[in-house]
């Protein structure tokens, strides 16, 4: 009889150290498999991934809670509305952000992308001019606005509205698209431009 039950918990201490094997080779398999960063479907041109890469990375070194991390996926989309200007948009999104890369088409060796990041929750606004290598060539309103189509500057004039660079009280310019003269009837020209805010009734 005892060596019956001692069959039995043999049997039963095998059967748990196979699940506990099973189980941690499980989790294991889990925490090891790489984490690719996602874009939805659609096709993105190379160098506007180059750009968007180079912008993110910098804006990691630079305020690190403004972007996600790495590991986080982002959709893309490509904006037609501004074709007949000559300038291809692409546009990302991912968690609070959202990211614009804009150009003049078709991009060459020497064209400079403007690329611009908006993080309403924490109210942060950058912008820049890269090179197709990812090399940042300036940022800041005061440099960025040679001649290349701003989307959400182009969009606030395009809908009657008056679009002004406003610098807050923390020293960082941001562009706002003005709807009127009543103090309070202004917000940010991203945030008007992804539908997150308009004039007041």
């Amino acid at each position: 009889m005892k060596l019956l039950k001692s069959a039995h918990f043999l049997l039963l201490g095998m059967v748990l150290v196979w699940l506990g094997t099973a189980v941690s080779c499980n989790s294991t398999n889990q925490t090891e498999e790489p984490i690719v960063e996602e874009i939805n479907e659609m096709a993105v041109p190379d160098e506007v991934m180059v750009v968007r890469e180079s912008a993110l990375a910098h804006l990691r070194t630079i305020a690190q809670i403004m972007v996600p991390p790495e590991s986080t996926p982002w959709d893309a989309a490509h904006n037609d509305d501004f074709a007949e200007t000559g300038t291809s948009v692409y546009l990302f999104s991912a968690e609070d952000d959202k990211l614009s890369v804009s150009y003049p088409t078709p991009a060459s060796e020497d064209t400079l992308f403007y690329v611009a990041l908006r993080n309403a929750t924490l109210d942060f606004c950058w912008q820049a001019f890269i090179d197709a290598d990812g090399e940042i060539q300036s940022s800041g309103y005061d440099l960025v606005e040679p001649g290349l189509a701003n989307p959400s500057a182009q969009y606030c004039v395009d809908q009657g509205y008056t679009f002004e660079i406003r610098t807050r009280e923390d020293g960082k310019q941001c562009g706002a698209c003005i709807f009127s003269e009543a103090e309070e009837d202004v917000c940010n020209a991203w945030d008007y431009f992804y539908g997150n805010c308009g004039p007041a009734e």
